[in-house]
């Protein structure tokens, strides 16, 4: 699933490159995608609104048109591409073309697409058909984003503030992180990698953890995000960017999906895999305590 860094960059993406453009017309196979409104009212009110701005809350996509807002969770496999329509029309694409996103199978599975008025198009690709859309007003937006935790990666973000997201929980460390009415943002890629980072293994529960270990988890959940966002995320499965490309953070991640691995801290374990809430964690025993 997309997480903080993922959304991060494709939001970064998109503001470069359709601020101002204007929606002409929305076409879909898979009306699903779109939650509210209905897609027939949807797909009618979109043409003529002009991209105004595009902003990241938590793992949610904001865009904002004239009037509205467009709000986009990509769930599990979604991603948005922007590309020219020649090189997303899979009816007419030219399958010399290295440029087109569709040279990469992931890029292919096109379910919502944006047609703007400078012929390109901005689409969700989404395998899994999870990902979903809507066009609601601010207040509606507010409702739908109202529970989410703080910002890790903002300035008010400080260890106080940690500290207070994490008062009172009783549930394991890896829970917690994943949580997003706690701290927005960081799925199953990212509380792998923290906790790594941290020393700390993902079954110890909250209130056993020191005030030292406190600490190293709060710079770690700062210092690991910022890396991701740098690299332009992970793929290790479905993610892709903007421009239909794989995120660097994929070669540097040190436990997430490595299971059997050697631990990277060269200390003579190897990574495990466990279930914790359902959840595949990974991590290693040695270092983890």
């Amino acid at each position: 699933m997309p997480e903080l860094p993922e959304v991060e960059t494709i939001k970064n993406d998109l503001k470069k490159q359709v601020l101002g453009a204007t929606v002409k017309r929305v076409e879909t196979d898979w009306p699903k995608t779109v939650k509210e409104p209905e897609y027939e009212l949807f797909a009618s009110l979109l043409p003529g609104k002009k991209i105004n701005d595009i902003t990241r809350r938590g793992k949610n996509l904001i865009i904002e048109l004239d009037g509205s807002y467009l709000w986009v969770h990509f769930k599990m496999t979604g991603h948005m591409v922007i590309a020219p329509a020649e090189q997303l029309d899979k009816d007419k694409w030219n399958v010399d073309d290295p440029r087109s996103p569709l040279t990469d199978r992931v890029n292919q599975y096109i379910h919502l697409a944006f047609y703007l008025d400078d012929n390109r198009v901005m689409a969700l690709s989404d395998l899994r058909k999870f990902a979903r859309v809507a066009l609601v007003d601010k207040e509606r937006l507010n409702e739908i984003l109202g529970d989410l935790g703080p910002e890790p990666l903002e300035s008010d973000f400080t260890y106080d503030v940690f500290l207070a997201c994490l008062a009172g929980k009783k549930g394991v460390i890896k829970k917690i992180l994943m949580d997003q009415d706690v701290i927005a943002g960081i799925g199953n890629i990212y509380a792998d990698e923290i906790l790594f980072e941290s020393g700390i293994a993902p079954q110890r529960r909250v209130a056993e953890l020191d005030d030292k270990e406190l600490h190293r988890l709060y710079e770690n959940i700062k210092s690991v995000l910022k890396k991701a966002v740098k690299l332009r995320g992970t793929s290790t499965s479905d993610y892709r960017d903007a421009s239909g490309k794989k995120g660097a953070y994929t070669e540097v991640r040190k436990v997430y999906r490595r299971t059997d691995e050697p631990c990277p801290n060269e200390c003579g374990g190897v990574v495990h895999r466990v279930k914790i809430n359902g959840r595949s964690s990974h991590y290693c025993p040695s270092c983890q305590k």
